[in-house]
């Protein structure tokens, strides 16, 4: 069994990372930030920014004991 990327958002939602359009950033305390993020199937054109991420929304994975796994900070 792999680990699954996955998106979650503050409210309890869960995405599959490699169907969404989202963006990481270095936080200046060590460690990275969910700082955008699109749920899938909302088109994003090439050249545009992907909405804001939620507070609270992380990128983390599903591990094997079937539970999430968080990867960045919550998003502010």
């Amino acid at each position: 069994m792999t680990d699954l990327m996955v998106i979650r958002t503050a409210n309890g939602n869960i995405y599959p990372a490699n169907d969404s359009v989202f963006r990481i950033a270095a936080v200046t305390t060590g460690g990275y930030k969910l700082t955008h993020f699109t749920v899938p199937g909302t088109a994003v054109a090439s050249n545009a920014n992907p909405a804001a991420a939620g507070a609270g929304d992380e990128l983390g994975y599903i591990g094997k004991s079937g539970r999430f796994v968080a990867i960045t900070e919550p998003a502010t």
